[in-house]
Protein backbone atom coordinates (compact mmCIF):
# COMPACT_ATOMS: atom_id res chain seq x y z
CA UNK A 1 0.00 0.00 0.00
CA UNK A 2 3.13 2.35 1.05
CA UNK A 3 4.37 2.00 -2.41
CA UNK A 4 1.07 2.80 -4.22
CA UNK A 5 0.65 6.12 -2.30
CA UNK A 6 4.66 6.59 -2.75
CA UNK A 7 3.18 6.55 -6.71
CA UNK A 8 1.14 9.40 -6.32
CA UNK A 9 3.63 11.36 -4.05
CA UNK A 10 5.95 11.32 -7.00
CA UNK A 11 3.44 12.92 -9.58
CA UNK A 12 2.26 16.62 -9.34
CA UNK A 13 0.62 16.46 -12.19
CA UNK A 14 -1.25 14.44 -14.49
CA UNK A 15 -4.32 12.20 -13.29
CA UNK A 16 -3.71 9.01 -11.55
CA UNK A 17 -6.46 6.38 -11.04
CA UNK A 18 -6.24 3.92 -9.62
CA UNK A 19 -9.12 0.86 -8.82
CA UNK A 20 -10.63 0.27 -5.57
CA UNK A 21 -12.66 -2.70 -4.46
CA UNK A 22 -15.82 -1.89 -4.78
CA UNK A 23 -16.95 -2.24 -1.07
CA UNK A 24 -14.30 0.45 -0.64
CA UNK A 25 -15.51 2.29 -3.47
CA UNK A 26 -18.94 2.16 -1.96
CA UNK A 27 -18.47 2.87 1.46
CA UNK A 28 -18.78 6.96 2.72
CA UNK A 29 -16.44 7.60 5.47
CA UNK A 30 -16.38 11.14 7.57
CA UNK A 31 -13.23 13.21 6.60
CA UNK A 32 -12.46 16.55 8.09
CA UNK A 33 -9.85 18.72 6.57
CA UNK A 34 -8.78 22.52 7.02
CA UNK A 35 -7.70 25.32 4.63
CA UNK A 36 -6.06 27.90 6.28
CA UNK A 37 -8.29 30.66 4.15
CA UNK A 38 -10.92 31.45 1.42
CA UNK A 39 -8.87 32.33 -1.50
CA UNK A 40 -7.09 30.60 -4.79
CA UNK A 41 -4.48 28.79 -2.99
CA UNK A 42 -6.94 26.63 -2.09
CA UNK A 43 -9.46 26.62 -5.18
CA UNK A 44 -8.61 22.89 -5.39
CA UNK A 45 -10.28 21.61 -2.28
CA UNK A 46 -13.45 24.43 -3.74
CA UNK A 47 -13.19 22.60 -6.87
CA UNK A 48 -13.24 18.85 -5.53
CA UNK A 49 -16.68 19.46 -3.15
CA UNK A 50 -18.48 21.07 -6.06
CA UNK A 51 -17.45 18.33 -8.80
CA UNK A 52 -18.13 15.34 -6.45
CA UNK A 53 -14.64 13.97 -6.24
CA UNK A 54 -14.71 13.16 -2.67
CA UNK A 55 -17.64 11.64 -3.09
CA UNK A 56 -16.60 9.65 -6.35
CA UNK A 57 -13.58 7.97 -3.22
CA UNK A 58 -16.93 7.07 -0.76
CA UNK A 59 -16.07 10.54 1.31
CA UNK A 60 -18.05 12.21 3.20
CA UNK A 61 -16.32 15.52 3.86
CA UNK A 62 -15.95 18.73 6.34
CA UNK A 63 -13.94 21.43 5.12
CA UNK A 64 -12.86 23.63 8.36
CA UNK A 65 -11.57 27.35 8.10
CA UNK A 66 -7.94 27.17 10.42
CA UNK A 67 -4.52 28.69 10.87
CA UNK A 68 -2.03 26.69 9.94
CA UNK A 69 -0.87 27.12 13.69
CA UNK A 70 -4.20 25.86 14.70
CA UNK A 71 -4.69 22.84 12.30
CA UNK A 72 -1.74 21.47 12.72
CA UNK A 73 -2.46 21.22 16.48
CA UNK A 74 -5.43 19.75 16.17
CA UNK A 75 -4.23 17.48 13.46
CA UNK A 76 -1.94 16.06 16.19
CA UNK A 77 -4.82 16.05 18.49
CA UNK A 78 -6.77 13.43 15.70
CA UNK A 79 -9.57 16.19 15.49
CA UNK A 80 -8.79 16.84 12.08
CA UNK A 81 -7.69 14.15 9.40
CA UNK A 82 -5.71 16.45 6.88
CA UNK A 83 -4.37 20.01 7.19
CA UNK A 84 -3.66 21.76 3.81
CA UNK A 85 -1.17 23.93 5.80
CA UNK A 86 1.75 22.36 5.19
CA UNK A 87 4.29 24.72 5.68
CA UNK A 88 3.25 24.93 9.57
CA UNK A 89 3.06 21.07 9.43
CA UNK A 90 6.33 20.95 8.49
CA UNK A 91 7.62 22.73 10.94
CA UNK A 92 6.20 21.14 13.64
CA UNK A 93 7.61 18.03 12.41
CA UNK A 94 10.73 19.45 12.54
CA UNK A 95 10.43 20.13 16.19
CA UNK A 96 9.20 16.30 16.63
CA UNK A 97 5.45 16.61 15.94
CA UNK A 98 4.44 13.12 14.79
CA UNK A 99 3.00 14.39 11.01
CA UNK A 100 4.44 13.86 7.72
CA UNK A 101 3.58 16.31 4.86
CA UNK A 102 2.90 13.85 1.71
CA UNK A 103 1.84 16.15 -1.19
CA UNK A 104 3.08 20.54 -1.92
CA UNK A 105 0.88 21.96 -4.64
CA UNK A 106 2.61 25.28 -3.57
CA UNK A 107 6.18 26.45 -2.56
CA UNK A 108 6.43 29.41 -2.38
CA UNK A 109 4.48 31.73 0.15
CA UNK A 110 2.57 34.06 -1.63
CA UNK A 111 2.96 37.11 0.79
CA UNK A 112 4.80 41.09 0.82
CA UNK A 113 5.53 42.42 4.10
CA UNK A 114 3.80 45.81 4.40
CA UNK A 115 4.02 48.97 6.98
CA UNK A 116 2.01 51.10 7.28
CA UNK A 117 4.23 53.25 9.35
CA UNK A 118 6.47 55.93 7.83
CA UNK A 119 9.61 55.20 9.86
CA UNK A 120 9.64 51.90 9.36
CA UNK A 121 11.41 51.57 5.77
CA UNK A 122 13.24 48.48 6.02
CA UNK A 123 13.23 44.60 7.21
CA UNK A 124 15.91 45.96 9.99
CA UNK A 125 13.55 48.88 11.43
CA UNK A 126 10.89 45.69 12.35
CA UNK A 127 12.87 44.50 15.20
CA UNK A 128 11.50 44.98 18.52
CA UNK A 129 8.07 45.68 16.27
CA UNK A 130 4.91 43.42 16.24
CA UNK A 131 3.87 41.60 13.35
CA UNK A 132 0.45 40.44 12.44
CA UNK A 133 -0.05 36.84 11.43
CA UNK A 134 -3.13 34.85 11.11
CA UNK A 135 -2.52 32.16 14.19
CA UNK A 136 1.11 31.69 15.59
CA UNK A 137 2.80 29.69 14.10
CA UNK A 138 1.44 29.53 11.07
CA UNK A 139 2.96 29.71 7.25
CA UNK A 140 2.75 33.67 7.59
CA UNK A 141 5.18 33.61 10.48
CA UNK A 142 7.24 30.92 9.28
CA UNK A 143 7.81 32.98 6.03
CA UNK A 144 8.11 36.20 7.90
CA UNK A 145 11.08 34.63 9.97
CA UNK A 146 12.38 33.03 7.24
CA UNK A 147 13.01 36.34 5.29
CA UNK A 148 13.85 37.70 8.43
CA UNK A 149 16.76 35.20 8.77
CA UNK A 150 17.80 35.58 5.23
CA UNK A 151 18.26 39.06 5.57
CA UNK A 152 20.81 38.23 8.37
CA UNK A 153 18.01 39.69 11.16
CA UNK A 154 17.22 37.13 14.09
CA UNK A 155 13.34 36.11 13.72
CA UNK A 156 13.11 36.17 17.48
CA UNK A 157 13.27 39.80 17.45
CA UNK A 158 9.71 40.58 16.88
CA UNK A 159 6.47 39.72 18.35
CA UNK A 160 4.48 38.06 16.58
CA UNK A 161 0.71 38.60 16.86
CA UNK A 162 -2.17 36.90 16.12
CA UNK A 163 -4.87 39.07 14.59
CA UNK A 164 -7.34 36.51 12.65
CA UNK A 165 -8.46 36.34 8.57
CA UNK A 166 -7.82 39.13 5.88
CA UNK A 167 -10.38 41.40 7.07
CA UNK A 168 -8.92 41.82 10.73
CA UNK A 169 -5.10 41.82 9.23
CA UNK A 170 -5.98 44.32 7.36
CA UNK A 171 -7.97 46.40 9.98
CA UNK A 172 -5.17 45.90 12.23
CA UNK A 173 -2.06 46.99 10.29
CA UNK A 174 -4.61 50.60 9.21
CA UNK A 175 -5.38 51.15 12.76
CA UNK A 176 -1.60 50.64 13.88
CA UNK A 177 -2.43 47.63 16.57
CA UNK A 178 0.21 45.88 14.41
CA UNK A 179 3.63 47.35 12.45
CA UNK A 180 3.43 44.91 9.72
CA UNK A 181 1.50 42.43 8.03
CA UNK A 182 1.78 39.90 5.09
CA UNK A 183 -0.28 40.41 2.26
CA UNK A 184 -1.53 38.25 -0.50
CA UNK A 185 -3.17 38.31 -3.56
CA UNK A 186 -6.45 38.57 -1.96
CA UNK A 187 -5.38 41.82 0.18
CA UNK A 188 -4.16 43.15 -2.96
CA UNK A 189 -7.71 42.53 -5.08
CA UNK A 190 -9.18 44.30 -1.93
CA UNK A 191 -7.44 47.11 -1.04
CA UNK A 192 -6.66 48.25 -4.94
CA UNK A 193 -3.01 50.10 -3.44
CA UNK A 194 -2.03 49.39 -0.28
CA UNK A 195 -1.13 52.37 2.34
CA UNK A 196 2.33 52.04 3.17
CA UNK A 197 4.87 50.07 1.98
CA UNK A 198 6.58 46.93 1.26
CA UNK A 199 9.81 45.77 3.54
CA UNK A 200 9.98 42.52 1.88
CA UNK A 201 8.48 40.27 -0.87
CA UNK A 202 9.13 35.94 0.40
CA UNK A 203 7.48 35.20 -2.98
CA UNK A 204 10.25 36.07 -4.56
CA UNK A 205 12.72 35.20 -1.68
CA UNK A 206 11.52 32.14 -0.09
CA UNK A 207 10.50 28.59 -0.63
CA UNK A 208 9.40 25.60 1.80
CA UNK A 209 6.32 23.59 1.77
CA UNK A 210 3.80 26.30 1.64
CA UNK A 211 0.26 24.82 0.68
CA UNK A 212 0.04 20.91 0.60
CA UNK A 213 -1.20 17.94 2.34
CA UNK A 214 -0.25 17.16 6.11
CA UNK A 215 -1.61 14.28 7.93
CA UNK A 216 -0.34 12.57 11.43
CA UNK A 217 1.78 9.64 11.69
CA UNK A 218 -1.23 7.73 13.25
CA UNK A 219 -3.46 7.97 10.63
CA UNK A 220 -0.56 6.97 7.81
CA UNK A 221 0.12 3.85 9.42
CA UNK A 222 -3.94 3.02 10.42
CA UNK A 223 -5.90 4.22 7.74
CA UNK A 224 -3.31 4.76 4.29
CA UNK A 225 -6.36 3.72 2.40
CA UNK A 226 -8.42 6.29 3.60
CA UNK A 227 -5.06 8.40 2.96
CA UNK A 228 -4.53 7.06 -0.35
CA UNK A 229 -8.27 7.87 -1.35
CA UNK A 230 -8.14 11.23 -0.06
CA UNK A 231 -4.85 12.31 -1.92
CA UNK A 232 -6.28 10.66 -5.26
CA UNK A 233 -9.18 13.55 -4.78
CA UNK A 234 -6.05 16.43 -4.57
CA UNK A 235 -4.54 15.36 -7.91
CA UNK A 236 -7.48 15.37 -9.69
CA UNK A 237 -8.95 18.51 -8.20
CA UNK A 238 -5.76 20.06 -9.00
CA UNK A 239 -5.66 19.33 -12.17
CA UNK A 240 -8.94 20.56 -13.38
CA UNK A 241 -8.50 23.71 -11.38
CA UNK A 242 -5.39 24.53 -13.07
CA UNK A 243 -6.49 23.56 -16.35
CA UNK A 244 -10.29 25.11 -16.89
CA UNK A 245 -9.74 28.77 -15.83
CA UNK A 246 -13.19 30.11 -16.67
CA UNK A 247 -14.60 27.09 -14.98
CA UNK A 248 -12.44 27.43 -11.80
CA UNK A 249 -13.04 31.42 -11.22
CA UNK A 250 -17.23 31.06 -10.44
CA UNK A 251 -16.40 27.99 -7.89
CA UNK A 252 -13.93 30.23 -6.25
CA UNK A 253 -16.06 33.08 -6.31
CA UNK A 254 -18.73 30.77 -4.31
CA UNK A 255 -16.60 30.02 -1.47
CA UNK A 256 -15.27 33.97 -1.17
CA UNK A 257 -18.29 35.68 -1.89
CA UNK A 258 -16.29 38.70 -3.78
CA UNK A 259 -16.89 39.68 -7.14
CA UNK A 260 -15.33 38.10 -10.51
CA UNK A 261 -12.75 40.49 -11.09
CA UNK A 262 -10.91 39.82 -7.23
CA UNK A 263 -11.30 35.95 -8.62
CA UNK A 264 -9.63 36.46 -11.19
CA UNK A 265 -6.92 38.15 -9.89
CA UNK A 266 -6.81 35.99 -7.06
CA UNK A 267 -7.04 33.17 -9.95
CA UNK A 268 -4.00 34.41 -12.32
CA UNK A 269 -2.28 35.13 -9.10
CA UNK A 270 -2.01 31.51 -7.89
CA UNK A 271 -1.62 29.06 -11.33
CA UNK A 272 1.98 30.46 -11.80
CA UNK A 273 3.30 29.39 -8.35
CA UNK A 274 1.58 25.65 -8.36
CA UNK A 275 4.30 23.59 -8.31
CA UNK A 276 5.12 21.50 -11.38
CA UNK A 277 5.50 17.70 -12.72
CA UNK A 278 9.90 16.95 -11.49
Amino acid sequence: MMKRLLVILGVITGVIILELPAAIAAAEEKVRFSVAAVTGSYMDEFVAIEKGYHREEGLAVEMIRAGGGIATQALIAGDLHFSTSAGSALGAMLRGAEVKVIYTNIDRPGYQLWSAQPELRSLKDLVGKKIGVTSRGDTQELSVRLLLRKHGINPNAVAYIPVGFGGTRLAALQAGTVDAVPLGAGDFAQLKQPKGHMLGDTEKEIRFAYVGLAVSNRLLARQPNLVERFLRTVVKEREYARRNREQTIPIIGKYTQRNREFNEIDYDSTVPVLTTKN
